[in-house]
């Protein structure tokens, strides 16, 4: 178990983090959502003790406290961070630092070769690093951290620079880790299949962990449909809005028109479906908001 109890980080009189208390389970995958620059990463140093909070503390299993080195020490066996590309050695390989890795946390050595073959890591883990792709360097820093096999596993952009087929697996390999009851807790800014393997979501801003369930509701938009509509403008936002007062219309930074009505309204999406046709936008799609739909609306 995690928690966290009144952690506030303040840089330069800006608050990064305000009174953040919260709890994460053991088999539980957290997702923190934020642009860059809105504090996920500071909380991960916090939770590392990198970052020495300005108030607050964090506590692990049985009530350890980052109170002195010794218990440093301890709870540095039940965490791990996953390593940074720019913290590889080009001089060694990939089995190298797997093996560092597993010798650091005194892990089942097993897990190297499991590991490795899992990722699609056989052809090029006996090679160093300073040869390998910006995806396979991604694939290895996952590895070590797999490898670390820490009861609670932090990771910061573990998706980066990955093909959709190696997004897939490391997913696959996450919900496998947390059916071993790990606790793991991922920060990103990218969205794509991030609520298929997530618990709980948390949207960072302001300084708060915003649980994206109550961000729907506070939104007025829980159980909502949504259309998109490609190339929008601000003169058809503006047409809409007056057409369509009661509805929340919004155009985003990608130039999409969003639109979102409540489900079950046939007539409503017969009327703005016509509205569209009548200037010159008859190409839409009508679905389910997404959390990037969610994202947008909350960031922007």
């Amino acid at each position: 178990m995690l928690e966290l109890k009144n952690i506030g980080v303040n840089f330069s009189g800006r608050d990064i983090l305000k009174e953040i208390s919260i709890t994460f389970q053991p088999g539980e995958i957290i997702g923190l959502v934020a642009p860059n620059g809105t504090g996920k990463s500071t909380l991960m140093n916090v939770i590392m003790n990198y970052l020495r909070p300005n108030s607050g503390k964090v506590v692990f299993n049985n009530g350890l406290e980052y109170s002195s080195k010794k218990n440093e020490v301890k709870i540095h066996q039940l965490v791990s961070m996953m390593p940074d590309q720019s913290d590889l050695y080009n001089h060694l390989s990939g089995r190298q630092h797997l093996k560092i890795y597993s010798s650091m946390w005194n892990s089942n050595p097993e897990l190297i070769d499991s590991t490795i073959k899992a990722l699609g890591m056989e052809s090029y883990v006996n090679k160093k690093t300073g040869t390998y792709s910006l995806g396979m360097r991604q694939r290895l820093c996952f590895a070590m951290q797999i490898v670390s096999d820490t009861q609670i596993m932090l990771m910061d952009e573990v998706m980066n620079g990955l093909d959709p087929t190696q997004v897939e697996i490391i997913s696959q390999m996450l919900v496998k880790k947390k059916a071993e009851g790990k606790t793991i807790i991922i920060a990103s800014h990218l969205l794509e299949n991030l609520e298929k393997y997530a618990d709980r979501i948390f949207f960072v801003k302001n300084g708060s962990l915003d649980l994206i369930e109550d961000i729907y509701s506070d939104l007025g938009v829980n159980g909502n449909m949504v259309i998109r509509v490609k190339e929008g403008t601000e003169q058809l936002k503006e047409k809409l809005a007056k057409a369509f007062p009661e509805l929340s219309i919004q155009l985003l930074a990608s130039g999409v028109t969003l639109i979102d009505f409540p489900k079950n309204e046939a007539d409503r999406l017969e009327s703005i479906s016509a509205f569209l046709s009548d200037n010159d936008k008859p190409e839409f799609s009508v679905g389910k908001m997404t959390l990037g739909d969610l994202y947008s609306k909350y960031y922007h």
